[in-house]
């Protein structure tokens, strides 16, 4: 018996039932509307090149499509953790968007990966909020972790950040890593141990919203070279050496911040 034909839209165009994706922003939905996967060389040249492992073609071509036109693009696709060293080796890309919910094991395949190509980004790109594997990652070293949820202009804005040096957290994920501690017995290590002043923890808690140097120093009315020499500071108080360290060492000590992470 013929299988019947999926429902065609008014141009002739075939969509899976069940799915509507008119107007809508969602990876998922750009997926749907599809593009041609195979970048040309000459779309490679002067572009961050992006490899991406996760277990839905679907969520994968809606990613192709949704950063077309800005400087990522795909290079690299694998659907499983098995598949992850072969994809990073292959088109040699500058950045790793990872699900760890593949198939195998996706927290140990990004450790795996890191040792594998020490110069290449990973990025964690995910729907788990789960803090324990928001606060592994972090610790495995990842340069940034990023929800699912996000818009495709967000997440080339989040991948040109960390491509220039600044680890991402969704924001959202990194002010509830900040407040996770409370209620819970004090770390080894008191506020007052670490020296940082209530300008400091002002500005920790920008970082922890998310906030980039440039926004942190329109907030606070000074430039960024100020901002860069601050955050060097408050790094080197703290013994980390970075935003991502930062904010995951901000909730071991349950570190009560001010400013908008606090919100």
């Amino acid at each position: 018996m013929e299988r019947p034909s999926a429902p065609r839209s008014q141009n002739g165009s075939s969509q899976a039932a069940g799915t509507s994706c008119a107007g809508g922003t969602d990876l998922a939905c750009e997926g749907v509307r599809g593009r041609s996967r195979v970048p040309s060389s000459s779309a490679i040249a002067d572009r961050i090149k992006v490899a991406v492992v996760d277990p839905h073609p679907l969520y994968r071509q809606g990613l192709v499509n949704a950063v077309a036109g800005s400087r990522l693009v795909v290079v690299a696709e694998g659907g499983t953790a098995d598949e992850a060293p072969r994809t990073v080796l292959k088109g040699k890309p500058d950045v790793l968007l990872l699900d760890i919910a593949v198939p195998g094991d996706g927290m140990g395949i990004a450790r795996q990966v890191l040792r594998l190509r020490p110069g290449l980004k990973v990025v964690v790109l995910t729907a788990s909020e789960d803090e324990e594997d928001v606060a592994d990652a972090l610790r495995m070293g990842v340069h940034g972790y990023i929800l699912k949820e996000v818009s495709g202009p967000e997440l080339v804005s989040a991948v040109e950040a960390i491509c220039r040096g600044e680890p991402y957290v969704t924001p959202a994920l990194a002010s509830r890593l900040l407040m996770r501690g409370k209620g819970r017995p004090l770390a080894p290590h008191r506020i007052e141990d670490v020296g940082l002043t209530a300008h400091d923890r002002r500005i920790l808690g920008y970082v922890g919203r998310g906030l980039t140097n440039q926004e942190i120093a329109r907030s606070l009315g000074m430039n960024v070279r100020t901002v860069k020499h601050y955050l060097t500071r408050v790094f080197r108080k703290m013994g980390v050496r970075n935003r991502v360290e930062a904010t995951v060492e901000a909730q071991r000590m349950r570190l009560e911040l001010d400013g908008p992470a606090a919100l």
